[in-house]
């Protein structure tokens, strides 16, 4: 006797109290889940991703709309119901496929199985709020501009009060917008294996909706594909990566070489190891290193797909047991750890994990990573910092430390390593900076430091 299709709202219910428990990231236990699920069809792995992502994009709000209705302190429901009670305002404010008394009914269901005391709680709510309505709730905004800019996206307002601060309202409403929009699926072709004229014509024959980047030569946006990513044409053969077109960049700013010593110190699932790999045509000798074994694993498994030589995978923590000193290269690439306060929109449970204090916290973990690395680029080689952030703690602050520190290196003009479209994104200093206020790509920055051997700066 087969056992019963698994139920999409109650997976999303029990990723969602997962990820208030572990420390691993929403993509990283989404992945888990997915595996754990293999008989879950397209259509409800396509509803797990809407509800999960759509509760953590819209947590805070979802939140307030629910304090509206109830005489309870919100934080002292219990978290399963305030997780049921999130994925049906989800529902019921953000989708409108599913009527809203299936959704109140579902909703109650839910409780009824996990935590029955609660059902009628749930039920009394959830009608209180079709009978009134949200603008009974939403209609008065806080005065203060940050608080009411922090409620209607859904950031936290100490993020918010940062950007507003640094940056102004105008700009800080549209990275917060930004990252409240659902990003399209962009990936990176593999040179080794075919070039984007060739994928574009695969993908368009299979009835796939396909365009190229405008900014990264590699790069194509694949809109409203709700399949596996396995099941692209070419997926086997090593076609392609996944990659937002803003981390393209990092590599290509790179501009390894054949014939180079390269080093992937922080590779991370070996995305960029692959793109240094062919940018280099396969003919570079490339160390990528971790320091997680399990991630070195994967690397290995991809290298192999993309059909990529010459790399080796090497479990470091640069901080505790680096590689034997006399190991140094020609080419050094750092995408450093760092507060991914730049790729909320692919990762928002970052808004909900993050405090300020981790600002800081890593901008010293970054300038430590540098501090060892700088002693591993051979005179007249490269050092490419890299992060998923915007922060100046993260970026100015860690380039300008990092200077100080070590006379020998120079910012080096990155224009001549960058195709013509991304010149618009190099800043006077040197420094590559990309915000989502700005452009449709995840918020980065990069530098390319040369290691001259004198004291005088390239910019």
């Amino acid at each position: 006797m087969s056992s019963p299709a698994p139920d999409a709202r109650i997976i999303a219910l029990d990723l969602l109290h997962r990820l208030e428990k572990s420390p691993l990231t929403l993509d990283r236990l989404m992945e888990q889940t997915l595996e754990a699920h293999p008989l879950l069809d397209q259509r409800d792995r396509s509803l797990v991703f809407a509800l999960v992502y759509g509760v953590q994009r819209w947590r805070s709000r979802l939140d307030h709309v629910a304090a509206g209705f109830t005489r309870r302190s919100w934080h002292q429901v219990d978290p399963t119901v305030r997780n049921i009670l999130r994925l049906a305002l989800f529902q019921l404010l953000f989708l409108d496929r599913i009527p809203a008394p299936a959704i109140v009914h579902t909703a109650v269901d839910l409780a009824k199985k996990r935590v029955p005391r609660a059902a009628n709680f749930v039920n009394a709510l959830l009608r209180s709020l079709l009978r009134q309505g949200v603008d009974s709730v939403l209609a008065s905004p806080p005065r203060d501009p940050v608080a009411a800019l922090a409620l209607e996206t859904a950031f936290p307002p100490w993020l918010v009060s940062r950007w507003v601060a640094r940056d102004g309202l105008d700009t800080a409403r549209r990275r917060c917008q930004a990252a409240n929009r659902i990003p399209p699926l962009t990936v990176r072709i593999n040179r080794l294996q075919t070039r984007r004229h060739q994928a574009l014509a695969a993908w368009g024959a299979a009835a796939v909706d396909v365009s190229s980047t405008e900014t990264s030569p590699d790069g194509i946006t694949i809109e409203s594909f709700r399949g596996p990513i396995q099941s692209l044409p070419g997926y086997d053969a090593g076609w392609f990566q996944v990659q937002d077109e803003a981390a393209q960049l990092v590599s290509l700013l790179a501009a390894p070489q054949s014939g180079q010593r390269i080093l992937d110190a922080c590779c991370g699932r070996g995305v960029k190891t692959g793109h240094l790999a062919a940018l280099a045509e396969n003919r570079a000798d490339i160390v990528a290193t971790d320091n997680d074994p399990r991630k070195l694993a994967d690397v290995e498994v991809e290298m192999r797909r993309l059909k990529v030589s010459g790399v080796r995978c090497a479990a470091v923590d640069w901080l505790r047991e680096p590689l034997p000193d006399g190991d140094i290269f020609d080419l050094v690439l750092l995408d450093a750890p760092c507060s991914g306060l730049g790729v909320i929109g692919r990762n928002p449970d970052a808004k909900w994990r993050r405090q300020p204090k981790d600002v800081a916290r890593q901008a010293r973990r970054q300038l430590a990573l540098m501090d060892v690395l700088a002693h591993r680029v051979r005179p007249g080689g490269v050092l490419v910092y890299a992060v998923c952030s915007l922060e100046p703690e993260e970026t100015d602050a860690v380039v300008a430390a990092f200077l100080a520190r070590h006379p020998a290196f120079g910012i080096q003009p990155p224009r001549m390593h960058l195709p013509a479209p991304a010149h618009r994104l190099v800043q006077p200093d040197g420094a590559v900076r990309i915000d989502p206020a700005m452009e449709p790509m995840d918020g980065f920055f990069m530098v390319r430091l040369l290691h001259h051997g004198v004291s005088e700066r390239l910019y």
